[in-house]
């Protein structure tokens, strides 16, 4: 048996037995490249030019010669010989490797055959996890997924007619993931309809692509030759992504589970109908869901919408809740829960799919000028989805290189209010890590943020800023005006809620304060610390000192908390515990002191702030 090159997915070289085996990242791609290019003899300096096209090619030569060298060695090692070398060229040695690309190229069979051969290998795209290296290659990279999807196509159309019975799954899934590239495509989009129909759906089918299709105003088109269909208009503006992410993988075995999954793989499908949107087919949707990262893979997917979902169990029923997401500011533009009772789930699954459809639809259309926003200049989105990250951490070195990414933001588009409202956002967070009350910091902050509203008054993260500091200046009013008004303008924004729960707690209703920060946690569950930090406030002013604790405990670094710590196991009487975290507290502000944090602490009510003395009292402050 034969080595076999992976392509399709994640890069790798696997032995006889089909595991994993080591092998120099850049001799990978040289095997890839020769495979696609039908194994033909490949000179050194195009080879050279191709991979390091970023360098000087003098540079690029060394470079080759080192990977060369290298290949060598390990191909000496696996006592195998892929690629033979001469002063001019390299060569692929004809019988030493197989290729999952084999499939795609392999024209054998008939048509229904050469169909299910294509499909079952385009399931992932060609080098998807391979980074970037340079814009040669990645200029390759995208003509040979463009020549696969052609083929696919093609593939598609020929065989669908014949494919129909006993393939109707793959066809589908073919139909979806051209779709998802292509959405103008009618050739494809009829052969998914006839599929649903095919299998007695024709008006759950219907039904679907009505209402998505009524909900959008369309514009039809004629069916393009592939060539057209392929390629990139760079006159003509891409269609936002969409990813519908399945819900709860752990409970795929559920009944109930399993309904929700089906039900979102409906939309999905129904979604399909319109041009205004790039939908990622179910089976790209469930791997992006497995991912860690998933931010970062949003990013390198171009993705502009993601419909969360996950079910839920409340008191023996369960239901469905689903939230669209927008990632650029990281808002969830539109919520909803839907029950699912067990007699009903047949009956009530077009109910569902129809809303949830015809949701995404008209919200995704409605936020289209947003998107336009974020995206006029990708530099400046790029910095300031950086500096959303680092801002997510509590900690000063993070919250200063996120103000550094804001600046560069701005400095490639001076009018981009989120950014300004990010600004703002880092001068507040600085000014509660620091714990030193510095009116300057909240006087930043407060410019920033009405410079975000002024650029944009549809901005609601510009009026959180501005109700945030208004809080810590002791405004309470007009801090909950403008909490109102952030509110007003994204009813489903978890950070919003988050930070309106905030002026709730200091300002004396701890308990509507708790109330409004469970709604935020339940629509953002895996929350930032701040979250878990103003529901642990909100519990103490209640004297529920145990709950405070546990929602510390659900934050990633505790460190904020410490004093908050320190009240808790205070008011518990455990004086211990109380004082590792006095001790821990002034390892990081040295200098703290008592009267001083107290009048900075903006609580309204002085019943609430006499509260949180007596618990840091008893812990030792």
């Amino acid at each position: 048996m034969t080595y076999r090159l992976q392509t399709l997915g994640r890069l790798r070289l696997l032995n006889e037995a089909g595991r994993e085996v080591a092998f120099p990242e850049k001799g990978l791609l040289i095997l890839c490249l020769a495979i696609a290019n039908g194994y033909r003899e490949q000179s050194r300096a195009d080879m050279a030019k191709l991979l390091w096209d970023d360098v000087e090619p003098s540079q690029a030569y060394v470079n080759l010669r080192k990977t060369i060298s290298r290949i060598a060695a390990r191909q000496t090692e696996l006592g195998r010989t892929f690629l033979t070398f001469s002063q001019s060229s390299i060569l692929l040695n004809p019988g030493t490797l197989t290729s999952d690309l084999d499939a795609v190229t392999d024209e054998s069979g008939d048509a229904v055959a050469c169909f299910c051969r294509i499909a079952m290998a385009l399931r992932d795209d060609f080098l998807k996890d391979v980074r970037s290296h340079g814009k040669a290659l990645n200029a390759w990279v995208n003509r040979q997924r463009e020549t696969q999807m052609s083929r696919l196509r093609e593939s598609l159309l020929a065989a669908a007619p014949a494919a129909a019975d006993k393939h109707r799954e793959l066809l589908k899934s073919a139909a979806m993931r051209l779709l998802e590239r292509s959405p103008s495509d009618e050739d494809v989009r009829n052969v998914l309809k006839s599929a649903l129909e095919s299998e007695g759906r024709h008006h759950d089918a219907q039904l679907i692509f009505d209402s998505v299709s009524q909900s959008v105003p369309i514009v039809r088109q004629p069916s393009a030759p592939v060539e057209v269909l392929v390629r990139d208009d760079p006159h003509q503006k891409k269609p936002p992504r969409l990813v519908l992410l399945p819900p709860n993988a752990d409970r795929m075995h559920d009944a109930a589970a399993i309904f929700a999954s089906s039900l979102i793989e409906d939309v999905t499908i129904g979604l399909c109908a319109l041009r205004s949107v790039s939908v990622i087919a179910p089976y790209t949707a469930a791997q992006i869901g497995l991912q860690a990262d998933k931010a970062n893979t949003y990013e390198r997917h171009t993705i502009s919408y993601i419909l969360d979902t996950r079910l839920t169990d409340e008191g023996g029923r369960q239901s469905l809740f689903a939230q669209l997401i927008f990632f650029a500011s990281d808002e969830v533009i539109w919520a909803d829960r839907f029950n699912l009772i067990g007699d009903g789930l047949m009956q009530s699954r077009r109910g569902i799919a129809h809303r949830i459809a015809s949701a995404i639809a008209s919200q995704v259309e409605r936020n289209e000028a947003a998107r336009d926003a974020y995206e006029r200049n990708g530099d400046s989105y790029r910095s300031f989805l950086l500096g959303q990250r680092y801002l997510k951490h509590l900690n000063l070195p993070e919250v200063r290189r996120a103000r550094k990414s804001f600046r560069e933001a701005l400095s490639g588009q001076g009018d981009f209010a989120p950014a300004m409202s990010g600004l703002a956002r880092s001068y507040f967070v600085e000014w509660l890590l620091t714990a030193r009350g510095d009116r300057e910091l909240l006087m930043l902050a407060e410019k920033h943020a009405r410079e975000a509203v002024a650029a944009d008054e549809t901005l609601a993260s510009g009026y959180r800023e501005l109700g945030v500091v208004k809080l810590y200046l002791r405004e309470f009013d007009e801090s909950a005006e403008f909490h109102d008004r952030a509110e007003e303008l994204s009813p489903h924004y978890a950070n919003v809620i988050a930070s309106y729960a905030d002026t709730l707690v200091q300002a004396s209703r701890p308990g509507e304060g708790l109330q409004k920060i469970g709604a935020a946690i339940d629509l953002n569950p895996i929350a930032p610390d701040e979250y878990f930090w103003t529901a642990a406030g909100a519990s103490y002013s209640l004297g529920q000192y145990e709950q405070a604790l546990a929602y510390i405990d659900r934050m990633r670094d505790r460190t904020p908390a410490d004093r908050l710590s320190a009240a808790s196991w205070g008011m518990l009487g455990d004086r211990r515990k109380a004082r590792q975290f006095v001790r821990k507290t002034l390892e990081v502000h040295p200098d703290f002191d008592l009267d001083r944090w107290m009048a900075i602490v903006p609580f309204r009510e002085e019943w609430q702030k006499e509260h949180y003395r007596e618990g840091l009292t008893k812990a030792g402050f």
